[in-house]
């Protein structure tokens, strides 16, 4: 067995030794706090597969996870760490929604359009911070944190100056047409085509990084930058596209999660899905295929933890406590890996 297929075995058994781990710190936390410790476990370990609903709006709150997900695990590939998806979200979301608005064509055909526009909006400012990287050695870290940050305050003056529906009673938009809805596949749940598209873009993106020319270089940039540039690989480029392919998903994400389960565009819709993509993305490894085992880990455990709060008498924040004490154990975990693997390979490593 060679020392890689090793490596991939302990890290696949300290992965599920930290599941275990935190499955019985939820466990644990749940007895002491329930009065009815057996009907608060079944809810919320049973709870997600009970009936349809609930069913499909874990699936469902998975689904957005796998786009952000494979687009900051493309990011990771290629040593870049971007924290402004979350910002990329909401102005994926602002430039999709605008066109479906503003579109004199109400028709099916206007979502492919909508979101091609939020993946090229997202993308956009994703490639910014890639571009001041690479352009003046600006660290990408910081320059797609504060870009995030400003386009949520630019979604916010947008949406309350020029889009808000004055008879909602909050910040909203109107109501988007039903033409312009994703289709259900499990009513009464909020689970539509997004999901599966979500899935294809994960074997996609498998192959394009596993199998194709492109995605070998791509990965080389991030493995070894100096062996990388003497091979003649343009590693700017590279880090380039990583980055706006890494706010493209995030666009994709937003407009589906608008167009699927709000139909209409909310302030603060997001729920946190550029910040919990960064988390699912390494517990997937940065595999685009372990990305849907991973943002589906997630969606159960939000849905368990909703549904204790609702079938027993464990309180919301204590589920929500229980809910994050799991998925950050198993994230933590997945940072070391990460880190202990960049460390291996930095005597390879240089800026782009």
């Amino acid at each position: 067995m060679s020392g890689r297929t090793l490596d991939r075995v302990a890290d696949a058994l300290s992965l599920a030794l930290t599941i275990c781990v935190a499955l019985g710190i939820g466990v644990a936390l749940i007895w002491a706090t329930s009065a009815e410790p057996a009907t608060a476990l079944h809810a919320f370990f049973a709870g997600p597969f009970l009936n349809k609903l609930f069913w499909g709006n874990m699936l469902q709150t998975a689904a957005p996870l796998v786009f952000t997900g494979l687009g900051l695990a493309v990011a990771f590939q290629v040593g870049a760490v971007n924290l402004g998806a979350e910002g990329q979200v909401y102005i994926g979301a602002l430039a999709g929604v605008a066109v479906l608005t503003f579109s004199p064509w109400v028709t099916p055909w206007m979502i492919p359009v909508a979101t091609v526009a939020a993946a090229l909006a997202a993308a956009a400012f994703a490639g910014l911070a890639g571009w001041l990287r690479t352009r003046f050695g600006a660290t990408e870290v910081i320059t797609s944190f504060l870009i995030g940050a400003a386009l949520i305050n630019l979604f916010d003056f947008f949406l309350r100056r020029y889009l808000v529906d004055p008879s909602a009673g909050f910040p909203a938009t109107p109501p988007l047409a039903a033409a312009f809805r994703l289709t259900k596949l499990l009513p009464p749940s909020n689970l539509n085509v997004g999901f599966l598209i979500g899935i294809g873009c994960a074997v996609l993106a498998f192959f394009v990084l596993y199998r194709t020319g492109f995605g070998y270089r791509l990965r080389m940039t991030g493995q070894n930058v100096r062996f990388a540039r003497y091979s003649g690989i343009r590693v700017g480029r590279y880090f380039l596209v990583a980055m706006a392919v890494s706010g493209a998903f995030a666009g994709i994400a937003a407009i589906f999660e608008v167009m699927g389960v709000h139909g209409r565009l909310v302030t603060g819709f997001s729920n946190n899905l550029g910040w919990n993509g960064i988390t699912v993305a390494l517990v997937a490894r940065l595999h685009p295929l372990g990305v849907v085992p991973a943002a589906l880990l997630y969606g159960y455990l939000h849905s368990g933890a909703n549904a204790a709060s609702l079938m027993s008498d464990v309180s919301p924040r204590i589920a929500a406590i229980i809910q994050s004490v799991i998925f950050y154990l198993i994230t933590a975990q997945a940072i070391y890996v990460w880190i202990r693997r960049a460390l291996g390979a930095r005597e390879g490593r240089s800026e782009p």
